[in-house]
């Protein structure tokens, strides 16, 4: 077999495998995220419309909208639940294609790189963080076009100031990253590590990375607009702290550290293993301890990973910000880690052990998440069974952390007045909550208000939105808390029992 067919075949299995990975999280039985329903009823509005005096579209510069856009896109052709699971096969396929990408743009071709797969299916995608990780993915994709361009022209200009203006307008981690990994290549092109194919009416060391800034300026405008008027509270750094989520791959733990403990200490044998070996055999060659432009992503991982200790998570409009860093530090120290060049025969039983690994965390996620289908087919089932229009005001008593915003599939279908939608009460999304909606309703979205003591006076006002349906999520409800003795008066008083099943119970307006 020639050496060309060989590169082809494993060009095309790798991609096969993120391809396998991103079909995964469509077949199994569920895979709830916690933000993802609630990012799929904000993409029904943004198409069909939002609430008339109940949310309303933010008139600020928001970045987080190309990922709603895309989820409402998918709604077009796919029933709601189904548009947002393709959603998280876009993601995961995604990020391993734009870091295999990337990797070849540097000129690696190593099966290394599928060390990635793990690392697609991440606590960011469990916490439903799309945009994060559309923007992930698409940053890896742009820079690789970047990297990749054998020419500076007007039209790589163009088409880099408008990736940069699409990833601000995803996420501004996303930008961040991708600045970072062209900055530093343009960089590399400066001090002479590196020299495009072809020189092009814009070469020249200085010139054309004049014009990357200059085109990077739209983007970076829009990014300074939004950080001023989103001002953070930021911490003090916990450095023994990271230390320690670092050690145990906090980015890669989903929901329970004792039951994911086995994978996750496999994945950190692998790591060290292939590291190791890369670093072996860097050193074994003769320019083995010189900086070369394939150490890009290594220094681009190195500067995240300083970043990762210094920077505490905010408390302002960007939260998990260490596990984000640590994610991308990691993630980009095995794109450099698969930019070595090692013999083939050594890389056969990491990469046989990976899919192996990767296969058995896979089936362990699918059997935990898969009970959790069950609450949602009860809760469609609900919203299936209220009018079309109707006001609804969900309260949930469910537990798991995982299903903290599930009211949001009652309003993922059907064209209702939900009460209920966390984004609203940030200013970091594409619609906020309408100015003169009433404090009440207002405290009871934003989880101010848990007792909804005032919601008698709001009933008895008729003051719009007027609900006429209540929904309580969960099978346990104490009657001593105080949400149950403020609602037991309005219940009895202005509405009647109506449709229920073991987990919801419907009350309606009489």
């Amino acid at each position: 077999m020639t050496a060309e067919r060989t590169e082809r075949l494993l060009h095309w299995g790798i991609l096969a495998a993120f391809f396998v990975n991103a079909l995964w999280v469509i077949w199994i039985p569920s895979f709830p995220t916690l933000d993802g329903w609630s990012h799929l009823h904000t993409a029904r509005m943004l198409f069909d419309g939002p609430p008339e005096g109940v949310f309303c579209a933010n008139p600020d510069i928001v970045p987080n909208r190309v990922g709603h856009l895309v989820l409402g896109l998918l709604t077009r052709v796919f029933a709601p639940l189904v548009a947002e699971r393709v959603f998280l096969a876009l993601l995961l396929f995604g990020i391993g294609g734009g870091a295999y990408g990337l990797m070849r743009a540097f000129g690696g071709r190593s099966p290394l790189i599928l060390l990635v797969l793990p690392f697609t299916v991440n606590f960011m995608l469990v916490l439903g963080f799309h945009n994060y990780l559309l923007g992930m993915a698409l940053a890896f994709a742009f820079a690789a076009w970047w990297v990749s361009r054998s020419a500076c022209s007007w039209w790589t200009l163009a088409g880099h100031s408008i990736a940069a203006v699409i990833l601000f307008y995803t996420h501004t981690t996303a930008l961040v990253l991708y600045f970072m990994i062209t900055g530093a290549h343009e960089l590399s092109l400066m001090l002479g590590y590196h020299a495009r194919a072809a020189t092009g009416a814009l070469g020249g060391r200085w010139k054309c990375p004049l014009l990357y800034v200059l085109s990077s300026m739209p983007a970076l405008m829009l990014f300074s607009v939004f950080s001023a008027a989103h001002p953070n509270e930021w911490g003090a750094a916990d450095q023994q702290n990271n230390l320690r989520e670092l050690f145990n791959l906090r980015s890669l733990l989903l929901y329970h550290f004792e039951k994911e403990e086995k994978f996750l200490y496999a994945l950190k044998v692998l790591l060290v293993a292939c590291g190791s070996l890369a670093v072996v055999m860097r050193l074994r060659e003769k320019e083995g301890r010189r900086l070369l432009h394939a150490d890009v992503p290594l220094l681009v991982g190195a500067a995240m990973l300083v970043l990762y200790f210094i920077l505490p998570d905010s408390a302002g409009y960007a939260s998990y910000i260490s596990v984000r860093t640590q994610w991308m530090a990691l993630v980009l120290f095995i794109i450099g880690i698969a930019l070595q060049r090692m013999p083939p025969a050594a890389l056969v039983v990491p990469v046989v052990m990976l899919l192996l690994v990767h296969s058995a965390r896979n089936g362990h996620i699918s059997e935990h998440m898969a009970p959790l289908a069950g609450k949602r087919e009860l809760l469609v089932d609900v919203a299936r069974r209220l009018p079309a229009g109707s006001v609804v005001l969900p309260i949930s008593t469910e537990d798991n952390w995982l299903l903290g915003h599930s009211a949001s599939l009652l309003a993922t279908e059907r064209p209702l007045v939900l009460l209920d939608n966390y984004e609203t009460t940030m200013d970091y999304f594409p619609l906020v909550l309408c100015p003169g909606l009433p404090s009440v309703i207002r405290d009871h979205i934003a989880a101010h208000d848990r007792c909804l003591g005032r919601l008698a006076d709001h009933l008895e006002k008729g003051t719009a939105p007027t609900v006429d349906h209540i929904v309580i999520i969960g099978q346990s409800w104490d009657p001593s808390s105080c949400s149950a003795q403020s609602l037991n008066g309005p219940l009895a008083r202005y509405f009647k029992p109506g449709y229920a099943n073991e987990y919801v119970r419907v009350y309606e307006r009489r």
